[in-house]
């Protein structure tokens, strides 16, 4: 019995961030921003887990906020982050979860014999799944996962592809992740959570789920505190320009340059370096690049993968940020 309730509280521990997830991006001042760093966040973490670096400068954010990646990506099944798929096509159609995952380029698909292979070992997979008794969506995903690593449909780079999965199949369902929320959870695990199977798997993924909400529960609470110390220093300029703006790119971005900033604004170069300059002699961009031919600044707000691994409440309430009224509109005006 004990066991079983145990394992209730982490399931309810795990939907409550989740849905406190859900409800700051809807309502968040800073909820522009926050949406884009919690793609880059994911993108990254799945990286990791693939023992692949993807640093910011391989990232790149465009005009419409959607988050890619270069060329020098090497990451696997990164094509299915962001990417659409209907529970349906995962259980029933293997074509449609290979393309999702982009695993034709990955297992030579011009080789007709090695593709029937994976397509069957794809086919074995989903009737395991669909053997399953039922449960929550939550846990269905951390057995998907699990499935999918035990058969191992492409040899290479399933330890990813079942956490994009099994994403999709709890959190991913809701437009709060991208693919890698588990993933950021279970960063820095100590639990064997690759072979792990049962009430242990179950407690291991229903963690992962509620570190990774909070790890972007807490960056929110980071661009918030930021916007409100940017909104307070364009108050105090007399002619803060377009300073408002670069910052709001930096807030979106994981760096910005002066040819980022003459391109967003329409402005001229020498226009984009003035106003960096300004920003970073207020503190309120840091140069990281340390070369002078070519400098890129970043916003003064940890990234999630710097941020502690035991996440707690970033709104508990004994923290008193002394946030004012005028402070919460300022942020306002600034990021949403």
């Amino acid at each position: 019995m004990n066991t079983e309730l145990s394992l209730i509280a982490h399931y309810a521990a795990a939907q409550s961030t989740l849905e406190r997830l859900e409800e700051r991006l809807k309502l968040s001042p800073v909820r522009v921003p926050l949406r884009s760093r919690m793609q880059i966040a994911e993108r990254q973490a799945l990286a990791r887990i693939d023992e692949t670096v993807l640093v910011d400068e391989d990232v790149h954010v465009d005009g419409r906020r959607t988050v890619r990646t270069s060329p020098f990506d090497l990451s696997r099944s990164r094509h299915a982050i962001s990417a659409p798929i209907t529970l349906e096509a995962l259980s029933k159609d293997p074509g449609a979860v290979l393309e999702w995952l982009d695993a034709p380029k990955a297992v030579a698909a011009e080789r007709a014999a090695l593709m029937v292979s994976v397509v069957e070992r794809v086919r074995a997979w989903q009737d395991a799944s669909d053997a399953l008794p039922p449960s929550p969506p939550l846990l269905s995903g951390a057995h998907m996962a699990r499935l999918w690593r035990v058969h191992a449909p492409l040899g290479q780079g399933d330890l990813v592809a079942s956490l994009l999965i099994g994403d999709r199949w709890g959190p991913g369902r809701w437009d709060g992740s991208k693919g890698g929320l588990v993933a950021m959870g279970l960063e820095g695990s100590h639990q064997p959570w690759k072979v792990a199977e049962g009430e242990q798997l179950e407690r291991v993924w229903l963690e992962a789920i509620r570190q990774g909400a909070q790890a972007h529960l807490d960056l929110e609470l980071r661009l918030r505190a930021y916007a409100v110390r940017a909104a307070r220093a364009l108050q105090a300029r007399r002619r803060p320009g377009r300073l408002k703006d670069v910052l709001l790119l930096a807030m979106i971005r994981p760096r910005v340059t002066s040819s980022m900033v003459a391109k967003a604004l329409g402005i001229t170069s020498a226009g984009a370096i003035k106003l960096l300059t300004i920003a970073a002699e207020a503190g309120l961009l840091v140069e990281r690049s340390g070369q002078a031919s070519y400098r890129h600044y970043a916003i003064p707000v940890a990234a999630s993968s710097e941020m502690p691994r035991q996440l707690a409440d970033p709104f508990d309430p004994g923290e008193d940020w002394n946030w004012e009224p005028e402070d919460v509109r300022g942020i306002s005006s600034l990021a949403v």
